[in-house]
């Protein structure tokens, strides 16, 4: 992922630089600029995926490289934040609705920077557009098709034994009532699954934050890791990927009804706020989906659903 600081400040760069980095992905690309004429002339031939920009900068301001960006149809595909001392609550909703993704107020700490490009660099925007699309196809007979109305689940035996096969640490699964979004088990881990060929989606997992935490656990993260998460409402990059690994191991449990081909993961995406497409999911009755309480002894208890969409 290409990301790109704008700010007339070497100082700041370099704070926002460094909190960035500290995120702990390796397969990030970051270049900087001054002011918004310069972000500008890197934007139309390097073609970041996130721009992180002061607001208030001699030659171009970041509201209106933000709203270049958009005049010149860049903003679908370039997603810009500000990181700014600019207070008032008119000039905050102007940048909103220019397009803003997230307004950072100076001065900042690193959790504050992390939980506004988190969901950003992990895909959440993508998840939600993804999902938003396959809702529509639902209710459009014409794109549907009805080989694939009906797709299998795990039991809880097999999701049991999968999981518990990934680690020599003990967890509990038991079956539980359907889960709904709490706003304390925020964010939450989304993973989509689809079938090889279209790019529909026909299941999803989804685990709060204490499941993801757990999962986490089984393969390598720390009870430390797990407090840090809990604390700052921030789940690592090793921990997602560790979610990613049982996710996509647990793809081969996934089938369409009378056909040998099992769900492939598509993404697997953090879900910070409430999302009305998974909430709408979540209305599905019991024989559509599969609800696990996990728990590990002395460490904790979360939440983990497969659904059928």
């Amino acid at each position: 992922m290409r990301i790109l600081i704008v700010d007339d400040s070497r100082a700041m760069q370099t704070i926002v630089r460094r909190g960035i980095e500290q995120l702990g992905y390796d397969q990030l690309e970051l270049k900087k600029a001054s002011n918004g004429k310069e972000a500008l002339d890197i934007i139309r031939v390097w073609e970041p995926d996130l721009v992180i920009s002061d607001w208030h900068m001699p030659e171009m301001t970041g509201l209106e490289l933000l709203e270049l960006l958009q005049k010149e149809m860049l903003g679908t595909k370039i997603k810009m934040g500000l990181v700014t001392t600019e207070s008032a609550e008119k000039k905050l909703q102007q940048a909103l609705n220019a397009g803003a993704q997230f307004i950072v107020q100076k001065p900042f700490d690193t959790k504050t920077l992390h939980e506004a490009v988190l969901p950003i660099i992990q895909g959440s925007a993508d998840a939600e557009s993804t999902l938003h699309q396959h809702m529509e196809d639902k209710h459009n007979p014409h794109k549907t098709s009805c080989a694939y109305d009906h797709i299998i689940l795990p039991t809880l035996s097999t999701l049991t034994h999968t999981i518990k096969q990934s680690s020599t640490i003990d967890i509990d699964i038991s079956q539980c009532g359907a889960i709904q979004l709490e706003k304390a088990s925020f964010p939450y881990v989304l993973g989509l699954y689809g079938d090889k060929q279209k790019k529909s989606v026909h299941a999803i997992a989804i685990a709060d934050i204490n499941a993801a935490c757990l999962l986490g656990i089984l393969l390598g993260n720390s009870e430390e890791d797990m407090h840090i998460a809990l604390a700052e409402k921030v789940i690592p990059r090793s921990m997602m990927e560790n979610c990613q690994y049982l996710f996509k191991r647990i793809e081969n449990l996934l089938y369409h009804a009378g056909d040998d081909e099992h769900l492939r993961l598509r993404s697997t995406n953090l879900m910070r706020k409430h999302n009305p497409h998974v909430e709408k999911l979540l209305e599905k009755h019991a024989n559509d989906r599969l609800d696990v309480k996990v728990h590990i002894a002395n460490i904790g208890t979360g939440y983990l659903s497969f659904i059928v969409s």
